[in-house]
Formats: structure tokens, sequence, C-alpha cells
């Protein structure tokens, strides 16, 4: 296509004409083509725009023509095109700066706006100097711009000229310096910030920002805002105070705990029915720092709001039981939902008031509330609520049962003797479940009743109650123990004895060995591995020849046990006994015994196995000795590997060898 023909399609009237012609332009000598595309980016069309300054972007030099483009700017009777000027040297970045510096000081105030705005959104340093002596500028817009704009490069070099640039009477220009100190975020001296405290039209923006840099020296300006006249100061207000809270939240806390009462707390209270949910959690968070009780009730219904309730119950428990107590007032009034928070608010407070109303709540049908209220008492320790608690055992519900003994178990801690005697008598209970728990309450007392109790239990007629029994006994010291546990080794219920096993291991004595040596004949497979890792945790020679003979188990299960054990406690020792596991007739334990000698590197094991594992007839086990091969013998195993590849059938280890393979001819191709 000649240049003439090009020429009248860019002239065409039609959109896809020109659009052609700009792509014609592109196969043309780019310095014949450039005055095309630059006209082009003037055009009616933002599609025939963007494919001008797409394909301006494309030429080699495009960077060296940056001037021609920001000249673009001048123009004032075309909008697209100088948009179109602008987006296209915000794409050649800082390739365009130095055009861009030079046109900073030109006659044109609004290309001099363009020029800083543009130069903010590439974002270089050396800008950062031309923007701060902008701030002089004659124009209002440019000085406005450079402002906005060193905000916007965070320019911590331009703080003082910032603040100085404060001493201008325009409105708008100090409310976009205080925007750009507050993005850059530097600690300054706010005492120069505070002499425009009293400008109603500046003070939310000057909160804002003090929030941002601000210090404890703009706090008790920021809880004088909270009674502004103005709703969205004071918004601004506490939403500062929350901010700087995140980095000096005691001087928040402190300077707040003193409005309890005053209009200071009157305008957090307010703002907890803000349209604004960033304001309404800043409001919750400050007012849980204040002592006006006068806020617990708005703050209580809040909780039904899921996306304040956590930092609204935290308030709450911020303000403490005195509070709560207060809030009790209304139980009788309250729904259960209601009930329910006050009853968990009083457990986290230690609200001892509340121990009436709590009681009052176990009675309820409501079964989430009666949960909370057993919650609490426990975390109350009141000693009155034991008979209620005890009550709960024999509960239908499991979820009550299990709070009841995790709440007598508190109680305990601060009433001992008084818990015991309550749950002594129970142990007599028809219900078993009843006396499973009772054992594992009175587990960690101390008294000689408690061990005469709990080794009745260990006859009890229930398995669920021997093996409670088990459990408490492993919190009582002493000799005794060990006769338990020893006894308990001959139950009839396999889940006792194996838990004897285990408690036996954590005695630490060596009195314990014989009775785990008689485990390991127990016909339950459990026991037996249960009795090697106790061995093992027992420790020396006697423990581990036992563990040794472990290994002669039928079972793959204890075997395996009494590998990982032995290699544990002796691994040298350990060594032949795995070499033998490797015949071993169970597949795991020859996989467990080849993961093991795996780990330890050693490798003179691996030549007389090598053709019986590498065919074995299990394929996990073949495929775990793949695996060690290539882990230690490297590229040497290639031929190994490449032989089985062959004939292998099963798909997964024929998977496993060729991705072994691999990655060893990458190994040995890096060196």
């Amino acid at each position: 296509m000649n240049r003439q023909s090009i020429l009248e399609m860019l002239q065409s009237a039609q959109e896809e004409e020109r659009l052609q012609g700009l792509k014609a332009v592109g196969q043309e000598d780019p310095q014949a083509a450039i005055a095309w595309i630059l006209r082009a980016m003037g055009d009616d069309s933002w599609r025939v725009r963007k494919e001008a300054a797409d394909l301006f972007l494309s030429l080699p030099g495009a960077a060296d023509l940056a001037g021609e483009v920001v000249e673009l700017l001048h123009s004032t009777d075309n909008v697209g095109l100088r948009n179109t000027a602008a987006e296209t040297l915000i794409l050649l970045g800082r390739r365009a700066v130095p055009s861009l510096l030079e046109e900073v000081g030109c006659n044109d105030q609004d290309v001099r706006k363009f020029v800083l705005d543009i130069l903010g959104e590439i974002g270089d340093e050396q800008s950062i100097g031309p923007m701060i002596r902008a701030l002089a500028d004659l124009d209002i817009n440019v000085r406005a711009a450079a402002a906005e704009n060193l905000g916007k490069l965070r320019a911590t070099q331009a703080v003082p000229a910032l603040l100085a640039a404060m001493a201008d009477p325009d409105l708008l220009f100090r409310f976009t310096i205080l925007e750009a100190l507050g993005k850059i975020g530097e600690r300054i001296p706010i005492a120069r910030l505070l002499e425009f405290e009293d400008d109603r039209l500046l003070r939310k923006a000057l909160f804002e920002c003090l929030g941002r840099l601000g210090g404890n020296e703009a706090v008790p300006v920021l809880v004088g805002g909270l009674c502004d006249q103005m709703r969205n100061v004071r918004e601004a207000a506490a939403l500062a105070l929350q901010r700087i809270a995140t980095r000096q939240q005691a001087d928040v806390v402190t300077a707040l705990g003193g409005i309890g009462g005053r209009p200071e707390a009157d305008g957090l209270i307010a703002l907890l029915t803000s349209a604004r949910e960033e304001v309404r959690r800043a409001a919750v968070v400050l007012l849980g720092w204040t002592d006006d009780s006068r806020a617990a009730a708005p703050l209580l219904a809040l909780l039904d709001d899921e996306a304040l309730r956590e930092p609204a119950v935290a308030a709450l428990i911020a303000m403490g039981p005195d509070v709560t107590g207060t809030l009790l007032e209304g139980w009788l009034d309250a729904g259960n939902r209601t009930r329910v928070y006050l009853a968990y608010l009083a457990g986290e407070v230690g609200c001892g008031a509340a121990v009436p109303y709590l009681a009052e709540g176990m009675t309820s049908d409501d079964a989430e509330l009666k949960l909370v209220c057993a919650q609490s008492l426990g975390k109350l320790a009141d000693e009155t609520a034991i008979p209620l608690l005890i009550d709960c055992l024999g509960d239908e519900s499991s979820d009550l049962q299990s709070v009841a003994v995790g709440a007598l178990s508190l109680i305990g801690r601060a009433h001992s003797q008084k818990t015991k005697e309550a749950l002594l008598p129970i142990l007599e209970s028809d219900n078993p479940q009843v006396r499973m728990y009772a054992i594992q309450i009175l587990g960690p007392f101390d008294g000689a009743d408690v061990v005469r109790s709990l080794s009745f239990a260990m006859k009890d007629e229930s398995s669920l109650v021997r093996r409670a029994a088990v459990r408490a006994l492993e919190e009582q010291p002493g000799e005794r123990r060990l006769e338990f546990m020893m006894i308990a080794l001959t139950d009839e219920d396999s889940e006792v004895r194996r838990l004897a096993a285990e408690s036996l291991g954590l005695t630490g004595s060596r009195e314990a060995l014989k009775p785990l040596e008689l485990a390991l004949q127990d016909e339950d497979i459990w026991v037996r591995a249960a009795a090697v890792r106790s061995l093992g945790n027992l420790g020396g020679e006697e423990a581990i020849r036992m563990v040794g003979q472990a290994m002669n188990d039928p079972v793959g299960l204890v075997s395996i046990a009494a590998l990982e054990t032995l290699s544990r406690l002796a691994p040298e020792a350990s060594y032949p006994i795995l070499v033998e596991a490797l015949s071993h007739p169970d597949e795991e334990v020859v996989t467990t015994a080849l993961d093991t000698l795996t780990v330890s590197g050693q490798k003179g094991w691996i030549p007389p196995v090598r053709e019986f594992l590498i065919n074995h007839r299990h394929w996990e086990v073949r495929t775990s000795f793949i695996r060690t091969l290539a882990e230690l013998e490297g590229v040497h195993c290639r031929d190994t590997l490449e032989a089985r590849l062959l004939v292998e059938g099963e798909e997964l280890v024929r998977q496993q060898i060729q991705e072994l393979l691999r990655r060893l001819s990458h190994s040995l191709s890096q060196g």
C-alpha cells in the first residue's frame, strides 16, 4: 500500500478504515509514520486513539519521542488527545520522566498540572524536587496537584515543605496537604497542625491525618472531637483514636478511662448507630475502654450483629464484672438468646452475682443456655453449683455431660473437699456413665479416700468405669499406681489392658518391665503394641531385649511397633534386626524396615537382598525398595531400575521407575 492510500484511509470518515490505515502505518518507516500516529491520538474514535497509542509504544525509539507526546498536552480543544497523550506517557514510565520534567515549568498552568499528575502516576523519585517547588506555584490547582502527588509518592522529604504550605489560606489546598501528610505517615510535631483545630471545615481532614501520624499528644484532641457538633467529625475522631490505639493502645485506654458520663462518651454511644460499619466497630472498641455503664445495654444489643459480635463481647468483658452485674438485672425480662450472652459474659468477667441467674438458666429447656450456664458456673467456681452440675452428668445431652465434667473439675480446684464429698456418693449410682464421669473428675484429687475409690472403680462391673479409673490413676503418684496397673493388665476388657500398658510406660519404674513383658503375650494386638511402645519409654538393656523379642510377633502391627521402637532406642543394635525384617512375611513390616534403613544412610545391606526385594511378590515392597535404591545409590542404580522396567507388570511401580529414571538422568546431566 502506498503512502497516498494510507493517508486517504487515515482521513476516511469510516472508523474501520482509519483503523486499517493505522495498521498499514505500522509497516512504514517509524520516523515517517510518527506524524500520522500522533495525529491519530486525537481521533474522535477511542478505538483509533487506543490503536495509535499502542502503535506508538511499539516503536523501537518510543522513549526518544516522548517529548513529541508531551507537546500534545498543550492541546486546548481536544480532550481525547490530551488524555491519550497522558495515558501514553504513563505507560512509557520512567523513560518519559526527562521530557516531562522539562515541561513542569511551562507557562500553561493546565499543562503543569497534567505533568504533575502524570509524574505522580509514574512514581519516579526525580519528580519529588520539582513537585516540592510546585507547592509555591501561582496556580492553586497546580499547588494542590503537587501536594496530592507528593502524598501519592510518600515523599518524606517533602514533609517540611508541606507543613510550611499549610500557611496558604486556600481551604482545598490545606485539605489536600493534610491528606498527603496522612499518606506519607511520617511522624511530625503535631503542634504545627493543631493550629487549625478550630477550623470547622478542616477538622475532619485534620483528625484523619492525626489518626495516621499522631501519637499520644494527639489523643486528647481526638477525645475532645468525639463531642464535635458535626457527626462526620465525631466519626473521624473515633476512627483516628482506633488507629492510634493500634500503635499506642495504653495512651488511648488511659484517656478514655475517665470520660464516663461526659459528652465525649455520649458521642461514642451515638456512633453505635452510624451507617458506617467501620465507625460502629471503632465505637464498640473504644467504649470497652470507658467506664460508662450506659454503653453496656447498647453493646449487649449489638451481640446479635454477626459483624460486631466479637468486638462487642470484648468491649463488655473489658468493662468488667460490675457492668455485667448491671446487665444481669434485666435477666428475667430477657429472651433466651440474650440470657446466653449474659451467662457467657458472667463467666468471662468472673461476676459472682450471676450465680443465681445461672442456676435459674440451668432449669431452662434451651440446650444452649444450659450449656453456657454450666460452663460459666464452672468458671465462677461457686461451690453451691456442685449439685446442679452433678445432675447434668446423667443428662441425655453428651455436650452438657462434657461441660459439667469440665465445670466440676474447675470447682474442684477451688473447693476440693466439697467437691469430693459430693462426688464420692455418686460412685454408687446405678448409671455407669455417671460413675465414669465421677471417676474422671476425682482423678487429679489427693487423698486416701480418692485412691480407695479409684481402686474400687478398678473392679466396677462396667468397663467404662474401669477405663476411666485407669486413666484417673495416671494422676496418682506412688507405688500404688504400679500395683493397680498390674491388676488392670488382667482385666477382661482389652481396652482397659491397653490403657494399663500405656500407663506403665509412663511410670518410669523398672518394676514395670516384668508386667509389660507379660503384656507382650496378651491375646489383643493393641495391648501388645502398647506394651512395646511403653518398653521404649522405659528404655534400658532389658527393655531393648524384650522389644527385640516382639519382632517375632506373628502380627505385623506389633512387629512394626517393635521396629520403630528399636530404631529409636538403639539405632546401632537395631541394624541387624532391621535387615532380618526384610524377609518378614508381612509387607508392611518390610516397608517399615526399608524406610528406617533408608533414613540410616547405610548401604551394605543392599547387595545380598537386591534381587529378592526388586522381585518381591508385593508391589508396595518393590515400590519402597526402588525409592530406597534411588535415595542411597543415586545414578548407580539405573541398570537395576531399567532391567526391572522391562518386566514390571504393575502400572504404579512402572510409573515410579520411570519418574526416578527421569530424575536420575537430570541429575547426571547436571553433573
